[in-house]
């Protein structure tokens, strides 16, 4: 499925009856978060609302996210994992790792349709527009203020020119000037230190609201690094990003509808937050750079894109639940033992991760943890466990029986300190640095336990076929109360 940008998509759930258009007015101020988030906890469809207090003219799209239902149609497909598979099956049998099959990528595929593609934009100088007359809303009652929570952050790396996009949150300050919550870890922020060596304070940067769904996912994903992400979102498009070059030379989306142009100034950090984040509590106060604004655009009637976070599973555990399908095919080809993985959408996406692995030699456990916690956006998680081939990892029941009936917690857990975590957990008492907990729930091989693993249970057959055939007949009889 492609659209053409976020009005596109609008029409699209329209059509197919699953847009909530709310007449009603409402303030940025609290009233659209609570709505927003008492539906995607209700799996409502996208919110449309229509009349904003002291916005007029502007709409507010929230909700697009919903449930795993939101993902199947934005990319028209209910088995994700085939977006991936499809990309990685056209990438040459010649490079051997990851890296080189993405450096062989322009090769193989040319510049062909994937590739961003340079158009005449949607949107329009705005002189007289500024942070303060933009519908940012207020999630949490003791929230520092108002935030944008759905933009992207557009940066470019100053060494190889890829352009990064980036789901970070948005304190305004006040009329030119919002604070960027990007942490030590991510693209931005490892990008601002590239422009730091080279003595240039002053990044350029663009905060885009508004566009193609897939776009945004494409943003919230963990994108390996060396891979451009309008490519990697021509990938899970089909097609290339239409995109407008601005003043200061950054690349974003024709179709946007609000584009905030300026530049992060690196030696002026402020304090940011409190924000009530998708942990469910309070993120306290810390320093994180300026962005000043040179230059607005918007279209005809805008449409602002919001989302509220809380206490799961709001819209950021389903994007978590995308990309553990469409990543899947990339991390199998990274661990060839891995079978399966779940990220649960009550463990905070970064929180707890589940993967069952084909287990072939004492101690492969931990060396596929190992291989996890040193992959991109799973370098973030806190605890690991690691089941059997044939355990369905979805299946939290079937998990819990692995850890208990295969676990002597001396031998098969796993602690490990001083490591990086996600600075948001409310649990790390000196972000970002904390623990990790491993727990390899596999059955032991003889190396492993001194001895061998005992048998396990399993019924005669032909006695299950007779039991099967009783039971059958007590059930078609009715004789059960």
């Amino acid at each position: 499925m492609t659209f053409k940008d976020l009005r596109d998509y609008i029409e699209f759930m329209k059509r197919k009856g699953k847009l909530i258009e709310i007449d009603d007015e409402v303030s940025v101020d609290l009233e659209i978060a609570e709505i927003t988030r008492r539906a995607t906890y209700a799996h409502l469809p996208p919110l449309l609302f229509k009349k904003i207090r002291n916005y007029e003219n502007w709409k507010i799209i929230s909700n697009i996210f919903y449930s795993i239902e939101s993902l199947y149609e934005i990319f028209g497909t209910n088995r994700l994992e085939s977006i991936s598979e499809k990309f990685l099956s056209s990438l040459s049998d010649i490079p051997i790792t990851i890296i080189d099959k993405i450096k062989s990528l322009r090769e193989i595929l040319g510049l062909g349709k994937i590739m961003p593609k340079s158009k005449s934009p949607s949107f329009k100088e705005e002189k007289e527009l500024d942070l303060t007359k933009i519908p940012a809303i207020k999630t949490w009652p003791k929230d520092a203020g108002r935030f944008l929570t759905f933009s992207i952050t557009i940066t470019k790396d100053p060494d190889t020119g890829i352009h990064n996009l980036s789901v970070y949150r948005i304190q305004i300050l006040n009329q030119k000037e919002a604070l960027v919550h990007w942490q030590a870890f991510k693209r931005g922020s490892m990008t601002a230190k590239k422009y730091l060596e080279k003595g240039i304070t002053k990044m350029p940067v663009a905060i885009v609201t508004g566009v193609d769904p897939t776009i945004v996912f494409t943003a919230a994903s963990p994108v390996p690094h060396g891979l451009d992400k309008y490519m990697f979102a021509g990938i899970l498009r089909g097609e290339g990003v239409d995109v407008t070059e601005l003043d200061n030379q950054l690349l974003v989306p024709s179709h946007s509808e609000v584009v905030l142009a300026g530049y992060v100034d690196l030696n002026d950090t402020r304090l940011e937050g409190p924000f009530g984040d998708h942990m469910g509590y309070y993120t306290p106060p810390d320093y994180y750079p300026v962005f000043k604004l040179e230059k607005a655009y918007i279209r005809e009637d805008p449409i602002f894109h919001v989302t509220s976070v809380g206490k799961p599973p709001l819209e950021d555990a389903w994007i978590g639940k995308g990309v553990e399908r469409i990543f899947l095919p990339f991390a199998k080809m990274i661990v060839p033992e891995l079978v399966d993985m779940n990220l649960p959408e009550y463990g905070l996406f970064t929180g707890i991760g589940i993967f069952s692995i084909k287990k072939y030699y004492p101690g492969q456990a931990k060396r596929v943890m190992m291989s996890l916690w040193g992959m991109g956006q799973l370098s973030l998680l806190k605890i690991i466990i690691i089941v059997d081939d044939n355990v369905n990892v979805h299946d939290i029941n079937q998990v819990l029986y692995s850890i208990a009936a295969n676990v002597d917690p001396k031998r098969d857990i796993w602690v490990i300190e001083n490591v990086l975590t996600d600075s948001l957990d409310p649990s790390v008492p000196f972000p970002p640095l904390g623990s990790k907990l491993g727990i390899d729930a596999t059955r032991k091989l003889k190396e492993e336990m001194g001895k061998d693993w005992p048998e396990e249970v399993s019924s005669d057959e032909k006695v299950v076929e007779k039991a099967q055939q009783i039971l059958s007949k007590i059930i078609k009889r009715g004789q059960l109360s």
